[in-house]
């Protein structure tokens, strides 16, 4: 009981830490972040929650959240999908930024706590600092390509036209690694590469994956992947009931 005790009062202790920090330091809300509406941004192929400047596409120093149904991973591009979520993303939005605040908080009191100790002690920090750089040059130079290296040669391939061994690495960087998928526009390349293959199946199943899931910001690139998808004869994307934004209940 007293363990419980004093767990609790240490929990209650870096609560009003934080809470004192982000008095100090001016934390932000969900609201102030992520704006009173969902709303389409052709840029990004589907529904974002960001601040309006005035265009429906959020700015690029915006704090900006893809809303995705947490089942399949998909982008939510219709208004009735995003009502069916708006619940689970406004608390996933005060999660977000109840979080970035803790970490301020605790980036404030760490720097606190520790700055002193490396003025007292310069020389250990300073051999601390020169391992990890070792250990790390180490780990670099044994270490095989990571998805972002293997994405990033397949893409060049494909610039040069070698669409068989672009299509290799990219496959590759995505068996390693599924997120730069949704992070870069792989599934576009890789859907480009098998087309100029004849492989039209396998092209148009990467091109639909890269309209549902990418996360870039790009809508020249989304309207190359649909072109290509209506020039093989296929279904780009299905048609929503309304596209209009979604007031949040904040």
């Amino acid at each position: 009981m007293r363990l419980l005790a004093r767990c609790a009062h240490g929990v209650r202790r870096g609560l009003f830490i934080v809470i004192g920090l982000c008095a100090a330091a001016g934390c932000a809300s969900a609201p102030n972040v992520y704006g009173p509406s969902a709303r389409y941004s052709p840029a990004m192929h589907g529904y974002v929650m960001a601040q309006n400047d005035g265009s429906d596409d959020p700015s690029v120093d915006a704090t900006v959240l893809l809303l995705r149904d947490p089942l399949t991973g998909d982008k939510l591009s219709c208004r009735e999908d995003v009502i069916e979520w708006r619940e689970l993303y406004e608390d996933v939005a005060v999660d977000l930024v109840d979080d970035e605040n803790a970490k301020t908080a605790t980036a404030i009191t760490m720097s606190a706590v520790f700055a002193p100790i490396v003025a007292m002690d310069p020389v250990g920090a300073l051999v601390l600092a020169e391992s990890l750089l070792s250990a790390d040059g180490m780990y670099d130079s044994l270490r095989s390509d990571t998805a972002t290296e293997l994405l990033a040669s397949g893409i060049a391939l494909s610039r040069r036209k070698r669409y068989a061994r672009s299509t290799e690495l990219i496959e590759r960087a995505l068996a390693k690694d599924p997120a730069v998928g949704i992070v870069d526009k792989a599934y576009l390349s890789l859907g480009l590469g098998y087309r100029e293959l004849g492989r039209d199946d396998r092209a148009a199943l990467a091109l639909t994956l890269f309209l549902k899931r990418s996360g870039v910001r790009d809508v020249d690139a989304y309207r190359d992947a649909e072109r290509a998808l209506s020039e093989m004869g296929r279904v780009a994307s299905p048609r929503c009931d309304s596209m209009e934004p979604v007031e949040l209940h904040w």
